[in-house]
């Protein structure tokens, strides 16, 4: 299958629309992208997600809340702004000098860039609040909230931070400017950002046994947790819908199981169950479990086969009947009835 044929481009961006969560599935309605977008470049056609590539400035604003990694710019690595951050001797970052727009940046990867880079380092926001992209105060407010959670989640790891730089740059600001830094000059391929969240379980990984304590008492933004009522019917549609594998079976299907450090949050789960049996959850969390996606028992199951479809179902009790036999008895019962039985 030709990929190209799903994407989006402009000039520099690219909307991969098969990775959208929105396109992909019907229950979804995530609106980040066109929620922080400054030139409501992200339309709907058909119901369906797509970018309008006459309206988009090529900015990369969008790119940071994306869960999926659906977006990327041309020519845009974080491993080189790592590797400017590792190099410099007071680096600072700036949408003029060294990255495109800093909300670019998701809060796994301005955390991971503090902990993969072992050093403090300076971001502009001057130019971000006065960007002529940043009409309502909207990318400036969600760059300062990422970065404000990275520095959280860092200090927990050692003592590095991102400072805040509000004065002003010297370089004037122009969005040709910008646009020409990032536009190659000769062919290039797209280079995508990576898993965030991959990228930040990896650099966890090499701290934990640093750590005095791997157990956080309160979740972040990017930590998802859930439970299973016993109202849970087995019925494997929150499963087979994840769209991240970080809900499983068990070798018998007589568990559902989850993962936090795969889960992203979609609601995808919570949406999909007739019972509404999955909820979301905020409770302390182990960084083992996070790094190392270590599987936890959500609900288990009595599994017993039907008396009725011999198919192996969720038990509670009673006769050994599955809902979907029960409902189709109490619906259409007087389907098997004789007529001299029903008066």
């Amino acid at each position: 299958m030709d990929k190209t044929l799903y994407q989006d481009t402009s000039t520099l961006f690219t909307f991969d629309r098969l990775a959208c969560l929105r396109n992909e599935y019907a229950k979804n309605e995530c609106d980040l992208c066109s929620d922080i977008c400054p030139s409501n470049a992200f339309i709907l056609v058909q119901g369906k997600l797509r970018l309008s590539v006459e309206a988009c400035t090529n900015c990369g604003a969008c790119i940071g809340v994306c869960p999926t990694n659906a977006l990327s710019l041309l020519s845009f690595d974080t491993a080189k702004v790592l590797s400017y951050i590792v190099r410099a001797e007071a680096p600072r970052l700036t949408c003029k000098e060294n990255t495109p727009c800093l909300s670019a940046l998701s809060v796994e990867m301005w955390t991971t860039l503090l902990l993969e880079s072992k050093k403090s380092f300076t971001c502009n926001l001057f130019d971000c609040q006065n960007c002529d992209m940043n009409t309502s105060g909207k990318i400036s407010a969600s760059i300062e909230k990422r970065v404000d959670e990275a520095n959280e989640v860092a200090l927990l790891f050692g003592e590095h931070t991102i400072i805040k730089d509000f004065e002003s740059s010297s370089t004037p600001s122009s969005r040709r400017a910008f646009l020409t830094k990032w536009l190659p000059t000769h062919k290039e391929e797209s280079v995508l950002l990576g898993n965030s969240l991959a990228a930040l379980k990896k650099v966890v990984k090499s701290y934990l046994q640093t750590l005095p304590s791997t157990k956080v008492a309160h979740p972040f933004s990017f930590i998802h947790q859930k439970s299973i009522e016993e109202s849970c019917t087995n019925c494997k549609e929150c499963v087979q819908f994840c769209p991240t594998g970080a809900l499983s079976y068990n070798n018998d299907n007589s568990k559902i199981l989850f993962q936090l450090g795969k889960c992203i949050g979609c609601s995808i789960c919570e949406d999909i169950c007739k019972p509404k049996s999955i909820h979301k959850q905020s409770l302390p969390f182990d960084w083992v479990d996070f790094a190392y996606d270590k599987a936890k028992i959500l609900v288990e199951h009595n599994l017993q086969v039907c008396l009725t479809c011999k198919c192996a179902f969720s038990y509670k009790g009673g006769d050994k009947i599955c809902e979907r036999c029960a409902s189709f008895e109490r619906e259409h019962g007087d389907m098997f009835r004789l007529a001299s039985e029903i008066s």
